[in-house]
């Protein structure tokens, strides 16, 4: 097959990458905590997580999800939330559940919103106390049955003055005791592959309606491995750094 664009590439690149290289985005995870359980996965708000927290954390959400709520492979939810501790907590959490996660603006109007929910067929939402008028607009008028919601620092150890929940949404879960009841139940590890959907990032929805773009564990397996082929200077192990 004739590849024009192979002549760009730099010296040392590669004209292949293994998407299989893991056989899905906890795979992956899994194997960063075995060889960096107790540095630094992430960064904010002047703390660190390290990559054990980061794992006990998910670990605990996905249990709840589980045995609480009953998500199962291939269950969509949705995460509305800055980047703050919970995102990657949550997102893992999601995953290790064998749920999809359904991406959402943490600044979305009522209208965005609920155009997002009723398309993914979302049933839980977790979401940032501050982007919880918007949910309270339109909860009727969507699938949505659980409201999980976070503060901004959770999982940081900082009392970091955060906005309330609205009073209109009167039952609603909050992440820090999810996560401090689910490290009590049994997690079932899920076999995921390259094929089980990992995300539905919506378009931006500019010329009309937004569309859920599915992407697989392959598809994120994929990425990374060919970062690391493009970018080996910025991918030594263990010392890289990232700002998102």
């Amino acid at each position: 097959m004739n590849k024009p664009w192979i002549k760009t590439y730099a010296p040392g690149v590669p004209a292949e990458i293994d998407d299989d290289a893991y056989p899905s985005v906890v795979a992956l995870f899994d194997a960063a905590v075995e060889r960096f359980a107790d540095m630094p996965a992430f960064e904010c708000f002047g703390r660190a997580m390290t990559y054990a927290e980061i794992d006990r954390a998910s670990r605990a959400l996905a249990a709840y999800l589980q045995q609480k709520l009953g998500v199962r492979r291939g269950d969509r939810l949705a995460l509305m939330s800055p980047n703050i501790f919970a995102f990657p907590i949550v997102t893992l959490g999601i995953l290790r559940a064998g749920a999809a996660q359904v991406n959402i603006n943490p600044l979305y109007t009522p209208r965005e919103l609920a155009h997002q929910l009723n398309d993914a067929g979302v049933e839980t939402i977790v979401i940032f106390g501050g982007s919880t008028p918007a949910l309270a607009e339109i909860i009727d008028q969507t699938p949505v049955k659980t409201v999980i919601t976070h503060d901004l620092g959770d999982c940081s150890g900082l009392a970091i003055p955060s906005p309330t929940v609205d009073l209109r949404l009167t039952s609603t879960l909050r992440l820090a005791d999810v996560l401090a009841e689910g490290a009590r139940l049994r997690l079932d590890p899920v076999a995921l592959g390259g094929d089980d959907i990992v995300f539905f990032q919506h378009t931006g929805g500019t010329t009309s309606l937004s569309k859920g773009a599915i992407l697989s564990h392959r598809n994120l397996v994929a990425n990374t491995e060919q970062f690391k082929a493009f970018l080996p200077e910025a991918t030594e192990p263990g010392r890289e750094v990232t700002s998102c």
